[in-house]
């Protein structure tokens, strides 16, 4: 053992249903299934037997779906699907991993349906009703007491399709704000009839029928079990208490369940819905304060877990923000008995594996960037993990010749760039001309402290990947032309940051005119000195920028610069060139910072430029026409990197195979998540 006893320890469920370890896969839809909602030959399945053979013991696949509806989702209302389901299956099972199907309909946490019907729930709610407004659910429809016989059909068959599939388990989800839910939480159901929720035989009635008539068609060595909320959170206080969830757990166990999973939910104007980490960004909603502690104690659903634990007899799961010893003080603690892990096997499908082998430095952790949650990059992807979803495309491959590649740049998309070549079998060496690789995570991590992302995790796990491989690393070395023909490489990966756009305006060389180059450069020595957040800590004191600050440019560079000068108790006016703020923020963290903005006193000025800077402060220019000039002590320029050939027009005139990764592309290719992927893709390109 490695210290980890509890963790690693196995666990029965069910006499056939045994997991060798305490960490399973959560239920999380990828959209990497077929579009037909079929999983044959699919990149789920790849996606999944590589977390399998990383260790886990159990895969809950989750959002299969009983009926048909919109989505990449996987499918089990038809007989068809069984073929692709036994694919995934065996490719699992063969890593000694167990599978659970999760049954899955969205519920009243949909938009309307392909015919233009409102979505279905167990009652129907008018816009004033929901719990939470457009654009996150549509006012409902309530089915009638036949619709719900109807539903309860469907959901069975399916299950009878699972086992015929070859999964091990099936999972009801009456979890999160879909349609199961929607029966047994007060904030939807407002029904008066024996699918009410005036007590807790009535609203747990429509799940206790589907376990029982899934009992009944599966026989008794399929496993069931149910995943619910174990706390809601609204202003009103009137979601689930975690006495109510106690007690929908028992009345499911009493039906059969063999397990309980706990997850929870938040509604409201800005829901966190069934993530609670972005809820905190930039500040969390008064109503959460309460629970703020606990958060970042032992997680939001972990006391919860405890009280359903001490009302049942079956095993129960929790989940939230995991790591191996935070699991470990769980387990011990007696607060839950299995620990599903979400996006920490997103960013790292291994981590298991690793855990049990000790290489707890090795482990790449989630970040908790949303980039994961973002609609915009469906299907699933993960910053750190660019394989996520593409194991077969993007596999490390023995090279069929071995080539000498110069690596040109330190920062992370080099950094990967340079790992997956080694492995692969190249000889690579690894230059940046700075005295320490990284490029600006650090700074990034020091403008992030406090929040809610943990950008450190990305230099920690680069770093130790780098002194693990066979990379060869040359700290203050600028490459030029002289050091490529003198090296005469195979191969050159350019990977070093582009210049910043810093418009030509007058006053733009002023000393209280600062740039994200310049501000990089000054904090070099102190992020040495200090690290990323006891920095941050410090600025909160001493931040020689003025009190009354312009920043140019809203894009994700200059809206997080915001946050973190206004948080600092700077005067900010944050200057947009077009109507957009915050650019290629992920959405979880992007509908959160305007609103911020406003509370906080933030002026957000859209559709302008700066056409000059002098001593009265920064004269703004609109595209409508006018102008304003804006007093100011200090302006900062954060306008996104700009493409330069220049380098890459040299290398390529003097090495035959020369490739672009990250920042080097300018725009959005210097975003962190579009790093890793380049650096992965051309890796495993050469």
């Amino acid at each position: 053992m490695k210290g980890f006893e509890k963790l690693l320890s196995p666990i029965e469920i069910a006499p056939n249903f045994v997991l060798k370890n305490r960490m399973i896969k959560a239920p999380q839809s990828s959209w990497r299934w077929n579009e037909d909602c079929t999983a044959d030959g699919s990149d789920a399945i790849a996606m999944y037997e590589n977390m399998a053979e990383g260790g886990v013991a159990a895969i809950d696949v989750a959002a299969i779906l009983w009926e048909p509806a919109g989505g990449i989702y996987l499918g089990a209302y038809d007989d068809r699907f069984i073929p692709g389901m036994i694919e995934l299956n065996e490719a699992v099972h063969k890593h000694g991993c167990l599978t659970i199907g999760q049954l899955h309909h969205i519920g009243p946490s949909a938009g309307p349906t392909p015919d233009g019907l409102p979505p279905i729930s167990s009652s129907t709610l008018s816009e004033d009703e929901m719990p939470v407004p457009k654009p996150w659910c549509q006012a409902p429809r309530g089915l009638t007491v036949e619709e719900i016989h109807e539903k309860q059909r469907l959901q069975i068959e399916a299950a009878v399709r699972l086992q015929k599939g070859g999964f091990d388990a099936v999972e009801v989800h009456v979890a999160h704000g879909y349609f199961l839910d929607s029966f047994v939480s007060p904030l939807w159901n407002k029904r008066d009839d024996e699918y009410g929720c005036q007590n807790v035989e009535n609203r747990t009635r429509i799940v206790r029928e589907i376990i029982e008539g899934i009992r009944e068609a599966c026989g008794p060595d399929f496993v069931i079990g149910c995943r619910l909320n174990g706390r809601e959170f609204h202003p009103t206080k009137q979601g689930i208490t975690a006495e109510q969830a106690a007690e929908n757990a028992r009345a499911f166990v009493e039906a059969g369940a063999q397990y309980i999973s706990i997850a929870g939910y938040g509604y409201g104007p800005t829901p966190f819905r069934y993530c609670p980490d972005y809820f905190p960004y930039p500040e969390p909603d008064p109503f959460m304060e309460p629970f703020m502690d606990e958060y970042r104690g032992v997680g939001l659903w972990t006391a919860v877990a405890r009280q359903i634990k001490d009302a049942v007899d079956v095993p129960v799961i929790t989940a939230g923000r995991m790591d191996e010893n935070l699991a470990e003080r769980v387990l011990e603690a007696g607060d839950a008995d299995v620990i599903a892990l979400g996006r920490t096997l997103w960013a790292d499908p291994w981590f298991a594996r690793k855990v049990d082998e000790g290489r707890i430095n090795e482990i790449m952790r989630c970040t908790r960037c949303a980039s994961c949650e973002d609609p915009v990059t469906q299907p699933r992807i993960c910053r750190v993990n660019p394989t996520l979803g593409q194991e077969r495309q993007l596999a490390a491959k023995p090279v069929a010749k071995k080539k000498r590649v110069m690596v040109v740049g330190g920062g992370p998309a080099g950094m990967e760039c340079a790992c997956t070549l080694s492995e692969r079998g190249h000889e690579v060496t690894l230059y940046e001309k700075a005295g320490a690789l990284g490029g600006r995570i650090k700074l990034a991590a020091m403008i992030k402290s406090g929040g809610c992302e943990e950008v450190m995790h990305i230099f920690n796990h680069l770093t130790a990947m780098i002194e693990k491989s066979d990379v060869e690393v040359r700290l203050k070395t600028e490459v030029d032309e002289q050091l490529i023909r003198q090296e005469a490489p195979d191969a050159v990966v350019v990977a070093a940051s582009s210049p910043y756009r810093i418009p030509d305006i007058p006053g733009i060389h002023r000393k209280n005119v600062f740039t994200i180059p310049m501000m990089s450069k000054l904090a070099q020595v102190p992020l040495k000195m200090f690290g990323p957040d006891k920095l941050a800590s410090m600025s909160e004191k001493f931040f020689p920028v003025g009190k009354r600050i312009v920043i140019w440019g809203a894009g994700a560079e200059g809206a997080q610069c915001a946050e973190f000068m206004r948080k600092r108790g700077k005067d900010i006016v944050l200057v947009a060139e077009d109507g957009d703020v915050g650019g290629l923020i992920p959405l979880k963290y992007k509908e959160r910072i305007e609103p911020w903005f406003n509370r906080a006193g933030v002026r957000v000025v859209r559709d302008a430029t700066v056409a000059e800077f002098g001593k009265q402060g920064a004269l703004l220019r609109f595209s409508q026409g006018g102008e304003e000039l804006v007093p100011c002590d200090s302006m900062m320029v954060m306008l996104s990197e700009q493409r330069d050939p220049a380098f890459f027009d040299m290398a390529a005139s003097l090495v035959d195979e020369v490739y672009e990764i990250g920042s080097t592309l300018g725009g959005e290719n210097a975003f962190l998540k579009h790093a890793f992927a380049d650096g992965r893709r051309v890796g495993c390109l050469l």
